[in-house]
């Protein structure tokens, strides 16, 4: 099976989506996934002068574009989350920047998060939005991907209630391997994934060493508490074959690692992907 290994320009904390496409294919793989918005949230710190945003005048965004031509990088989907789903004015920013992300790059996938609602009424308007954002995707044959995230996608129950209740196909999951020790305690990320492994269409290969609230994410392969040959498996059951982006947030408390230290680590997780079997064949 042919998969796509990618790494999420985040990886390269404040050094942004420039030094990522200049860099990524020396840590042996060709794809990102890129950062439509700043980034402020557990210590990782990204500016929004260090991404593409929907708001770049288009001399920005071609400059960009050629940089990655120049590179030969491509750009395995668009990480447009951020905004809050639960309101109008969110739905309709997380859909400018869908639509930015069809129009210049022309991706497969958006990842962006489902929000968090405090009440029945509140869940019910994540649902429309949801739907309706998933019409705006599928206009331009993109699958919504939503993040594993503290709320209706933070445990493989509540993905499924979810995905019941939005009932879109182009409306699916972005699993990330990391976030579920983070939010949820005591869960096993395999046996979540096992169970959601049908409407996974992005997956964040995040490490961690699987405490709770624990903001530990290192290379992967260096945390241990994930078994990512396993979760291989898992996803070539239902014969999935990508994206797989690797996504580094760093250690609480560590002081900024710096572009050369993130980049060895981005580097150091495709060589512990390709000991997994993941690289075995690459799109």
């Amino acid at each position: 099976m042919k998969r796509i290994i990618s790494c999420f320009t985040n990886s390269y904390g404040p050094s942004g989506v420039r030094a990522a496409a200049e860099r990524i294919r020396d840590a042996g793989i060709a794809h990102l996934e890129l950062a439509l918005r700043g980034h402020n949230f557990g210590g990782l710190v990204i500016p929004e002068s260090a991404v593409i945003t929907e708001k770049d005048d288009d001399r920005t965004v071609e400059d960009f574009k050629a940089l990655l031509s120049r590179h030969e990088v491509v750009i395995s989907g668009c990480n447009v989350g951020g905004a809050d789903i639960r309101t109008v004015e969110g739905r309709d920013l997380t859909e400018r920047r869908i639509r930015f992300a069809a129009r210049w790059f022309a991706v497969p996938i958006c990842v962006t998060g489902a929000g968090q609602p405090t009440s029945t009424a509140e869940r019910k308007s994540i649902v429309t939005n949801l739907r309706h954002l998933g019409d705006v995707a599928a206009e331009s044959g993109i699958t919504l991907a939503l993040e594993t995230h503290k709320g209706p996608t933070q445990n493989a129950a509540a993905m499924l209630a979810l995905m019941s209740d939005v009932d879109h196909p182009s409306v699916r999951l972005n699993f990330d391997t990391g976030n579920i020790a983070y939010y949820n305690q005591d869960a096993d990320p395999c046996d979540e994934l096992e169970r959601v492994k049908h409407l996974v269409r992005n997956v964040h290969i995040k490490d961690n060493r699987g405490g709770f609230e624990d903001w530990y994410f290192p290379a992967v392969g260096d945390g241990g508490a994930v078994d990512f040959v396993r979760v291989r498996k898992i996803l070539d059951s239902v014969d999935f074959a990508g994206p797989y982006t690797i996504e580094i947030e760093g250690i609480g408390g560590e002081p900024e690692p710096g572009l050369e230290a993130r980049h060895e680590r981005v580097a150091r997780s495709v060589r512990h992907l390709r000991a997994c079997g993941y690289l075995d064949e690459q799109a």
